[in-house]
């Protein structure tokens, strides 16, 4: 009966994925329905999906916090011939396992409330909103190994699951100071262990009719961003650039419609500014100096100045840095918006551990101090980390990932482990990989946890790629793709094509992935919609350059051509160049 209801439970979230991926929703008519956020999903207004409202501790079959917090005591040789009591050595281990979800009872309360606010009860709740992607952050000043002082930091950062009630493993490890610090801090209603979910979902917009102009000489005259490429941006702050732009009249954008939609315009207005001037920078690579922003956004997040009671569906996201581009445009550029458009926004779910000590400070399952005496009888547990997004890429991209694991002994031993990750052994996997090493004669604990790793991705149609060997000293190894889709638009007037008696024109772009060249064409005709002709690539991670040429087909003449390199997404195809 058991195996049967889990069929079940698996059947539905699948079903479930393919809900949320063959229907979009209509992103500018979200409800707050009693505090959670529902959206109408296209051609079916009278069913809504939900943005999922909380993150917490997942729960075991014995109803107890998927929680262990081992504070370990260790022998260690006295430095004094004088002293009969001295300090032992030891540490602590931070063991937890958190998700997100939202109460039967929200769902049941944002269905009432929409019935009634709508005035129609055929009005539905099918189920979560499922995410395109998903990013943790974790911050503690007390876990991080170099921090020195008492302000928040940021820990880390992960792939997040893109459906509801999946989990994530953490493991921490830290020296007996720290540990005592972690301990009083549990005692307290909010300890020094909180964490931010960041989930992207997409959904259409309302019918649009706006036309946006760049003028580049008035953007480089602006002081909405002084720092110049040298310099990181958070999202608010080219937000608020982005405001000065306008104010300047650097850039403009007139629109016709309702006031009502003029926020969700602005918002995908400033996306699109946002791919032409900036570059994304991931967390990891953002200079120590240069986090402080990021910090301060997520603190304040965490704090309750954030996301917590409302929408804060930002498109530009919270776990990346934005690099300003050096311009060399001139001229005006102008941008067409018309119709619909797909667009994604950010969702942000915050957790913190809680006051768990109050309620199961006696309970030896969850908090414990423990000597270990022999350390020779223990393994280590390291699990590979894997997201919905790379099983997508299994139909797209990938043929395989390998993951090598190398643990030097301090014995001279080594422990050499391998994972092979295929569509297959994805699926049959459940998110549960990991490889184990023993303890060789290892007698430095802090050392036993660091090894070496590596990736080796293989790409349909032969070609390959082998990252550099890293050591590590976390529990889980997060496979990151190292590569980045990137969509190339085409702007122009196709409607002056025929009093310009020009019939047709051809549009190629050469690109090179991992050494195997690549080629893309598109052909445009006056009656064509522009909207819809754009390149969809997949760039090696820091790629951003792009060979392109344009032909232009004339009647009674022979054609003309251009080539150039494009490294902002958008090439213009009605500047033909004279005989």
């Amino acid at each position: 009966m058991k195996a049967i209801k889990n069929i079940l439970v698996l059947l539905g979230l699948v079903g479930l994925c393919f809900v949320g991926r063959s229907q979009s929703v209509l992103i500018d008519r979200g409800v707050n329905a009693q505090g959670l956020w529902c959206f109408p999903i296209h051609k079916n207004e009278n069913t809504y999906l939900y943005l999922p409202e909380r993150a917490r501790l997942s729960i075991n079959k014995d109803s107890l916090p998927e929680f262990s917090y081992l504070r370990y005591i260790l022998e260690k040789p006295s430095e004094s011939e004088t002293k009969t009591i001295t300090e032992a050595d030891g540490g602590g281990i931070l063991n937890f396992m958190v998700l997100y979800d939202t109460p039967e009872e929200s769902i049941v309360n944002a269905e009432r409330f929409l019935k009634k606010k709508l005035e129609n009860d055929s009005i539905t709740i099918r189920g979560p909103v499922v995410f395109n992607s998903g990013k943790y952050t974790l911050i503690s000043s007390i876990l991080n190994p170099t921090s020195g002082t008492n302000k928040p930091q940021i820990l880390g950062t992960g792939e997040a699951p893109i459906l509801e009630n999946s989990k994530i493993p953490l493991s921490f490890s830290i020296d007996p100071v720290k540990s005592k610090l972690l301990l009083e801090s549990f005692k307290m209603a909010t300890p020094d262990v909180s964490l931010v979910f960041e989930l992207s979902f997409s959904g259409l917009t309302e019918n649009y009719e706006a036309e946006l102009e760049i003028d580049w000489s008035e953007v480089k005259k602006s002081h909405a961003f002084d720092a110049g490429g040298s310099i990181y941006f958070v999202g608010a702050d080219v937000g608020l650039g982005f405001d000065k732009l306008r104010k300047d009249q650097a850039i403009k954008f007139t629109s016709t419609g309702s006031d009502a939609s003029m926020e969700s315009l602005v918002q995908t207005v400033y996306t699109k500014l946002l791919d032409l001037m900036f570059k994304k920078v991931p967390l990891e690579q953002v200079p120590d100096e240069h986090r402080g922003g990021l910090e301060d956004a997520i603190g304040s997040l965490i704090s309750g100045n954030g996301a917590m009671g409302s929408r804060n569906t930002t498109g530009f996201g919270l776990n990346v840095s934005y690099q300003y581009k050096e311009h060399r445009t001139t001229g005006k550029s102008n941008m067409v918006f018309n119709g619909r458009s797909n667009v994604s926004r950010n969702h942000y779910v915050t957790f913190n551990a809680g006051n768990l000590y109050k309620e199961y400070g006696e309970n030896k399952e969850i908090f414990k101090d423990v000597p270990l005496w022999d350390p020779a009888f223990q393994q280590r547990d390291v699990y590979v980390g894997i997201d919905g997004n790379i099983e997508r890429e299994f139909d797209k991209m990938l043929n395989s990932v390998t993951v090598k694991l190398n643990k030097k002994h301090e014995n001279g031993d080594e422990t050499i482990k391998e994972v092979l990750l295929t569509k297959d052994t994805f699926k049959a996997s459940n998110g549960k990989v990991a490889m184990k090493y023993l303890n060789h004669e290892d007698t430095d604990r802090s050392q036993w946890l660091h090894y070496d790793y590596m990736t080796t991705w293989k790409f349909i149609g032969g070609g390959s790629y082998s990252e550099e060997w890293k050591t590590e000293n976390a529990a889980m190894i997060n496979l990151y793709t190292p590569f980045q889709r990137r969509k190339i638009e085409l702007s122009g007037d196709l409607a002056s094509l025929k009093d310009n008696d020009i019939r047709a024109i051809a549009v190629r772009i050469k690109y090179d992935f991992f050494g195997d060249p690549k080629t893309q064409n598109l052909t445009l005709y006056p009656s064509d919609n522009i909207n819809e002709k754009y390149f969809e690539i997949t760039l090696p991670k820091g790629v951003e350059e792009v060979d392109y040429s344009i032909t232009w087909f004339l009647k009674n003449e022979a054609p003309r051509q251009k080539k150039g390199v494009d490294k902002y997404g958008l090439i213009f195809i009605d500047e033909m160049p004279n005989l």
